[in-house]
C-alpha cells in the first residue's frame, strides 16, 4: 500500500481554461430563440423562385437537359421539393411527366390480342416520353427490382422490346421487333440517400448507366434569399387554395416553426408537404379563409397534444413520486442529467430528467458502469464511460495504483439506452463521490466529452431544456434552476415560448460551457483543481491510516512473540 502515497499535484494538472469566464453569464432569451422579423419584413411580396434555394442542383439540371446523358439522380428527402424545383428549371417548351407511383404497364405498356387475332400494343410512358423528361420516384423500383433492371436495359440499349410489356410472356405469337424504334427518354430518379444505398444492394453495377447526380438539402441556410423563396412558396399555396395571404405575424409563426424543426438557428426546413399540411390544418381554425398566427399556434398545439401520451405518462410518474428525483439541496455522488426519449412507431421525442448516482469503494480506479454490465447500454455509452475513466485517471498518473473504484448507476432505467450526452454528468458524479463534495441538485447537466475534457455538442438540446419547463408547469419546481450545456449547442437553441418566458423571468439560467472544468464551480462549488486536491488529500490520508495500521500490527506481533 505504500506505493499509493501521492506526490504533490503535477503542474500540468492545472487547467489552462478560464473556468469563471462564462459562469456568471447565463444566456439571455434572445440567444435561445430565433428572430426572423427583419427577413420577413423584406419578403412579404417576394416572387423568388424555389430554384434559388438549390442553385447548384438547378445548374446540374439545366446542363443535364443539354447533354445526351440518359439518367439524373436527385437526392432529395422530399419528393415535392424536387418536383417544385424541376418545374421551375425545366423550360415550358420541354414536356415533363412526374410519376410518384407507377408499375410495369405505366412504363413499358401492354400487349394483347384483339378479336381479330391481331396484336394490340399500348405504349407506356417510356415510349411516349421519347426525347422528353420522365421524372420518377424511386420507391416503386425498389419494391419491384425487376422494373429497375428493365429500365436500365432500355437506357443502355436505346430502344424498347415488346417482351418488356405486360402480358408479353403470355402471347404465343411472334412479338414485333422494336429495335429500329430508337427511344431517347431522359429519366430523372428522385431518391433519398438510404434509397440509393438500397439500389446499390439490389444492383451493385447500377452506375453502368451514364448518369449525373445532384442533391437537394431539406434544410437550407437562413438568409434573405431562402426566406424570400419560402415566403413565395407560402403565397403560392394560399393562392392555389383560394385563401388570404399570410400576414406578417402568421408568416413569422410558420417560419419559426420550420426553423424549430431543424433545431438550428441558422437553418430552415423546406418541406412543401409539411407546409401544405400545416396550412390545411390551420385553415380549420380560421374564419373567412384567413389564417392568422393564433390559428397556426392552435394547429401546432393540437398536433402536439395528440402525440403526447407517452410524455404525459412520464409526467404522471413524476407527480406521483414513482420516479425518484431530488430537485433541491445537495447530495454527494448524485446528479440530475437530461435525456431524450425516442419511441418506435410514429416519431415522438421528448426530454426527460434522470438521476445518476455514484458510490465509491476500495478498488483500482475503474468506473463500474452498471448499465453496461447488465447490457442496458449501447456501445457509444460504453465508450463515453471509458473516456471519463481515462480522463480522471490521467490526473492521478503520479499514483502507482489509484485506491478507489466507483459504482455508477442510471437510476430507474429499465430499457436500453445509448449515446454519450451523459459523459459530463458522469464525470461530475464520480468526482463528487471521490472527493465527498455534495452536488447542487437544482442544476441539470448534459454534454459529451473528449479525452481532453472539452465539452462536445449533443443532440436534442431543446427537448432536454423544455423538460425542465414541464417541471415548473407540474409544480415540482418553483425556485430558479441552472442548466449546464455545451457551448457548441448555442446555435441549436430554438426553445418554445413557455421556456423563453421562464428564461426572461430568471427561473431558468442556461450556462454554456466549452470545457468540463467550467462545470465544477457550478455543481460542486469548487474549482476542478481544488476538487483534484481534495481527492489527493483523501488518498494520502487513507494511505497513512493503512500504513499506521500495518506498522502497529507488526510491532504488536513482535512484542507478543518475545514475551510469549
Amino acid at each position: 500500500m505504500s506505493d499509493h502515497t501521492p506526490t504533490k499535484l503535477a503542474p500540468q494538472v492545472s487547467s489552462q481554461i478560464d473556468t469563471t469566464s462564462e459562469i456568471n453569464k447565463p444566456l439571455d432569451a434572445t440567444q435561445c430563440s430565433v428572430n426572423l422579423d427583419a427577413y420577413i419584413k423584406k419578403s412579404q411580396a417576394s416572387t423568388t423562385g424555389l430554384s434559388q434555394l438549390f442553385p447548384d442542383a438547378a445548374s446540374i439540371v439545366s446542363n443535364y437537359l443539354k447533354l445526351p446523358t440518359p439518367l439524373l439522380l436527385i437526392n432529395s428527402r422530399y419528393w415535392q421539393s424536387a418536383v417544385e424545383m424541376l418545374e421551375e428549371v425545366i423550360p415550358s417548351t420541354v414536356s415533363a411527366k412526374y410519376l410518384l407511383s407507377y408499375n410495369r404497364e405505366n412504363l413499358f405498356g401492354r400487349v394483347s390480342i384483339g378479336n381479330d387475332k391481331q396484336l394490340n400494343f399500348s405504349e407506356g410512358q417510356l415510349a411516349q416520353s421519347n426525347k422528353n423528361i420522365l421524372v420518377l420516384n424511386i420507391s416503386p423500383l425498389l419494391v419491384e427490382p425487376g422494373l429497375w433492371f428493365m429500365l436500365k436495359s432500355v437506357l443502355q440499349r436505346g430502344y424498347l422490346q415488346a417482351s418488356d410489356a405486360v402480358n408479353a410472356e403470355k402471347i404465343k405469337q411472334v412479338l414485333p421487333d422494336l429495335s429500329t424504334q430508337i427511344v431517347h427518354p431522359k429519366i430523372i430518379l428522385v431518391a433519398s440517400r438510404l434509397q440509393l444505398e438500397e439500389l446499390i444492394q439490389i444492383d451493385p453495377e447500377y452506375a453502368q448507366v451514364s448518369s449525373l447526380f445532384c442533391e437537394l438539402a431539406s434544410q437550407v441556410p437562413v438568409n434573405q434569399t431562402s426566406i424570400d423563396a419560402v415566403v413565395g412558396y407560402c403565397n403560392k399555396i394560399t393562392n392555389e387554395k383560394n385563401i388570404g395571404l399570410l400576414d406578417y405575424k402568421a408568416l413569422s409563426t410558420l417560419l419559426t416553426f420550420l426553423v424549430t424543426q431543424c433545431q438550428h438557428q441558422q437553418q430552415i426546413l423546406f418541406s412543401p408537404e409539411l407546409i401544405k399540411d400545416v396550412l390545411q390544418y390551420a385553415l380549420l381554425f380560421s374564419e373567412n379563409k384567413q389564417i392568422n398566427s393564433a390559428d397556426l399556434v392552435a394547429c401546432f398545439k393540437e398536433k402536439e397534444l395528440a402525440q403526447s401520451l407517452p410524455r404525459r405518462y412520464s409526467e404522471q410518474s413524476l407527480i406521483e413520486g414513482q420516479i425518484n428525483l431530488q430537485l433541491s439541496g445537495q447530495k454527494v455522488g448524485q446528479i440530475n442529467g437530461l435525456s431524450v426519449v425516442e419511441l418506435l412507431g410514429y416519431p415522438c421525442e421528448f426530454g426527460e430528467v434522470f438521476r445518476i448516482s455514484a458510490s465509491d469503494m476500495i478498488g483500482d480506479g475503474e468506473i463500474i458502469d452498471v448499465e453496461r454490465k447488465v447490457e442496458l447500454a449501447g456501445n457509444i455509452h460504453a465508450k463515453s464511460t471509458l473516456i471519463v475513466q481515462g480522463y480522471i485517471n490521467h490526473f492521478f498518473s503520479h499514483i502507482n495504483a489509484f485506491p478507489y473504484s466507483c459504482n455508477l448507476v442510471f437510476e430507474q432505467s429499465y430499457q436500453e439506452s445509448d449515446g454519450d450526452s451523459a459523459s459530463l454528468a458522469i464525470l461530475l458524479a464520480v468526482c463528487s463521490c471521490y472527493a465527498k463534495l455534495p452536488v447542487n441538485q437544482n442544476v441539470f447537466i448534459t454534454g459529451s466529452l473528449d479525452q481532453h475534457g472539452n465539452v462536445l455538442a449533443i443532440g436534442g438540446v431543446n427537448q432536454k431544456i423544455e423538460s425542465i419547463t414541464r417541471l415548473f408547469e407540474l409544480g415540482l419546481v418553483s425556485e430558479p434552476v441552472l442548466i449546464v450545456m455545451p457551448a457548441a449547442n448555442k446555435i441549436n437553441l430554438t426553445l418554445n415560448a413557455s421556456t423563453i418566458a421562464l428564461i426572461e423571468s430568471g427561473k431558468i439560467l442556461i450556462h454554456p460551457i466549452a470545457h468540463c472544468h467550467q462545470a465544477f464551480p457550478i455543481l460542486l462549488e469548487k474549482s476542478f483543481e481544488d476538487t483534484i486536491k481534495i481527492i489527493n488529500d483523501r488518498i494520502e490520508k487513507t494511505v497513512k491510516e493503512e500504513m499506521n495500521e500495518l506498522s502497529g500490527g507488526f510491532f504488536s506481533r513482535v512484542i507478543n512473540s518475545i514475551f510469549h
